[in-house]
């Protein structure tokens, strides 16, 4: 029975250790993330694609806090009339970083790749790049 013990004990112990070596691991990628952040100050904003089809807005406070909204109509779009012409989508997300020019923002259904350059994200997947954000500022911002 102390057999039993001792061993039930060391699994407990060394279970407890590897968990506290797995948050810190934890820790670490939040750090690097927020180094990464550091880089990217200039996407702090908001940021539209607009064509015949809808609207695409982001709004990006800091890399934990993004809004997102997409609408889409329909009937342009795949050139048929739909019971729901307009398609909506509002989410909260968040920004991961891939490199000095490349990130991505997850919300809650889908994550979007985007180029950065200067005043332009370009959104771009596995076929291509997709569209082209601007950055917009509203009349209270240019006069600042």
């Amino acid at each position: 029975m102390t057999k039993v013990l001792i061993i039930f004990y060391l699994i407990v112990f060394f279970a407890a250790c590897n968990n506290q070596a797995s948050e810190i691991k934890t820790d670490n990628k939040i750090v690097s993330q927020t180094n990464n952040a550091a880089n990217y100050t200039g996407l702090h904003g908001t940021w539209v694609r607009h064509n015949k089809n809808g609207f695409t807005l982001i709004e990006i406070k800091d890399t934990a806090n993004v809004l997102y909204y997409q609408l889409t109509d329909r009937e342009v779009d795949i050139d048929t009339i739909t019971t729901d012409r307009y398609w909506y989508y509002r989410s909260k997300g968040t920004i991961g970083y891939r490199d000095s020019v490349t990130i991505w923002i997850s919300t809650d259904k889908f994550r979007f790749d985007y180029k950065v350059k200067g005043d332009t994200l370009m959104e771009f997947d596995k076929t291509g790049d997709q569209g082209m954000f601007i950055k917009v500022y509203t009349d209270a911002e240019k006069a600042l």
